[in-house]
């Protein structure tokens, strides 16, 4: 009887496929597109930040945002045509968000690493922003000495990697 109720497998994670950071206008018009069109640009702008933050994000795309900020000037004249501070003031981010940003980043990645994945920045800053933007969370709220102990994580690990 017993022998009726079998276990499923569980099948291992695949992480999904990124697709490559824009490398020019062209490329930041075809990957806010989607974005657009769910009414949600500015989360394309805050993921372009975290990746920013991590120092993932490279100089092409970098040079690419700034050049979308120019072609734009009314997207960002609010905040002086700063892409980054209109990321900040529109979400109404903490100055401790960039310690929330690296240390769920190191833990996430060491998991990954542990699970045998790897977790592309892109992914990452999709992940938190849904965690950042949900109902009650937790994420960038530090109770006793949770906000030091983040901040000699990511000390030991720009130390030691």
């Amino acid at each position: 009887m017993f022998g009726l109720f079998k276990k499923k497998k569980k099948k291992p994670f695949v992480p999904p496929e990124i697709p490559s950071y824009p490398f020019d206008y062209n490329g930041i018009i075809k990957a806010i597109a989607p974005y657009y069109s769910e009414e949600r640009p500015l989360d394309f702008f805050f993921e372009m930040y975290v990746i920013d933050v991590l120092g993932e994000l490279p100089e092409v795309t970098i040079s690419a945002l700034d050049e979308f900020s120019t072609k734009h000037p009314t997207f960002f004249a609010a905040h002086n045509g700063d892409w980054r501070q209109f990321v900040v003031k529109e979400s109404r981010l903490s100055n401790t968000i960039d310690v929330a940003i690296w240390d769920l980043w190191i833990r996430n990645l060491a998991s990954a690493k542990k699970n045998g994945w790897d977790y592309h920045p892109w992914h990452y800053a999709q992940n938190f922003a849904d965690n950042y933007f949900a109902d009650k969370s937790r994420v960038d709220v530090w109770e006793g000495n949770a906000l030091q102990e983040a901040k000699l994580r990511i000390e030991k690990y720009r130390k030691f990697g």
